[in-house]
């Protein structure tokens, strides 16, 4: 989290300085990319072309790298080893470094094109080796790995500049829409019967996603749906129902239909130019869809890993959302709360997001895509909204509205998602 975080950082202040590349971000390299890295055309033990003649005391780790047989216990300063023969130092030894990759007990049997790992994990890889082991565990090949929340003397990172798949689509002049790439996976969708908050409703059941799909980094703003709609719902009543007004804002007074309105016409927008990736078009998600992008892996009662101390008022909920305790009877600008791991932001609070889903019983089993019923009377709106107390805004928090009702904290979140 700590790497990831700094990789995040590090990509907003290059782009905001207009040095970041086109397509590409900070992140950290995945296993595939660090050993490939790591060799620069080597096929043995490390990347000087040499193989090892001894675990603990090896006169070949020595040029390379700092371990138990050269370290005197402690890290060095970076670049005092011979490179490799693309330029790279420490590779071998000092600290391990942080993938991107989930842990996977199992290489591919075949040859494999940009490898990311498994979809799912419970432990990181970390590539490398260290000040305080043998030679043989900071071979080019060793593997090892950690929980992700793993913080010891003996792990560090690297950071890789990368392509990213994640996508900026401009709606006008003067107004983007920030999309996330989101790669397939499995998780448990629902809530324990033990979390502070919980409603009925809320299942745990085993969810597939079969198929990546990006997701609005951000609530669609005041300005984004004007540019596209040429409206302001959240002007629509007048002043005396004024929660926040601005480009920045998220839009509210939306229903379900205004919602799927404007994603047709995105889609057509970008179809029109050119822009729509082959096979898909703008949606709301999928209830299953947001929750999964909300929880990255998490599967505590809020995206920052932590469960709430308080169902009303609690510094957890303070975190990461505008909710009816810190908002000041207000919607607040988006982005201004702290990011889940993703890089989503106010998935909890703010407004509620409609999703696509008729509102249903969750399933009691496994279920793979699941779109909820076929037929109902209210969707199913996500997030929790300013007005809530904390329980409401938790990541499992479900509730049913009337699709046709706009007198609410009801906004939405642009999926880019496969045609169904």
């Amino acid at each position: 989290s700590d790497a990831k975080e700094f990789c995040k950082k590090l990509t907003e202040i290059e782009k905001e300085a207009g040095r970041l590349p086109d397509g590409y971000e900070y992140t950290l390299p995945t296993e595939a990319q660090w050993e490939y890295a790591c060799r620069a055309g080597t096929t043995t033990a490390l990347n000087s072309g040499k193989n090892l003649s001894d675990m603990y005391v090896c006169p070949e780790m020595d040029e390379v790298g700092w371990y138990v047989g050269n370290s005197d216990e402690t890290t060095h300063p970076v670049g005092q080893k011979k490179p490799n023969a693309w330029g790279l130092y420490d590779m071998h030894g000092n600290v391990y470094e942080w993938c991107l990759d989930w842990y996977g007990e199992d290489e591919p049997a075949s040859s494999v094109t940009d490898p990311t790992g498994p979809e799912t994990g419970s432990s990181r890889m970390i590539r490398g080796g260290t000040w305080n082991e043998v030679a043989t565990f900071c071979r080019s090949a060793f593997r090892n790995y950690v929980l992700p929340t793993a913080s010891d003397s003996y792990i560090g990172f690297r950071v890789a500049l990368a392509p990213t798949k994640d996508i900026t689509i401009p709606l006008s002049d003067t107004v983007n829409l920030e999309m996330i790439w989101i790669e397939p996976g499995t998780f448990i969708m629902g809530s324990p019967e033990d979390e502070l908050g919980r409603q009925d409703d809320e299942t745990l059941h085993q969810v597939t996603l079969t198929q990546g799909y990006w997701l609005g980094k951000y609530e669609v703003t005041q300005a984004q749906y004007r540019a596209i709609m040429g409206s302001n719902p959240a002007t629509h009543f007048g002043p005396t129902m004024n929660f926040g007004i601005g480009d920045n804002y998220p839009v509210y007074f939306v229903r379900w239909d205004d919602a799927t309105n404007f994603c047709a016409k995105l889609t057509a927008i970008e179809k029109a130019a050119g822009r729509l990736p082959e096979g898909y078009e703008y949606t709301l998600p999928t209830e299953a869809q947001w929750e999964y992008a909300c929880r990255a892996g998490t599967t505590t009662a809020l995206n920052s890993g932590k469960d709430l101390s308080n169902a009303e008022e609690c510094p957890e909920m303070d975190e990461v959302g505008w909710y009816g305790y810190n908002c000041n009877k207000s919607t607040h600008p988006i982005g201004q709360k702290k990011p889940n791991l993703l890089g989503f932001y106010d998935m909890h609070g703010n407004v509620y997001e409609w999703c696509l889903d008729w509102y249903g019983d969750y399933p009691t089993t496994a279920v793979v895509d699941p779109t909820g019923p076929e037929t109902g009377e209210y969707r199913v709106n996500r997030g929790g909204s300013c007005f809530n107390y904390a329980n409401f805004c938790r990541s499992a928090t479900r509730i049913s509205s009337d699709p046709s009702y706009d007198k609410d904290f009801f906004g939405f979140r642009v999926a880019l998602a496969p045609v169904k």
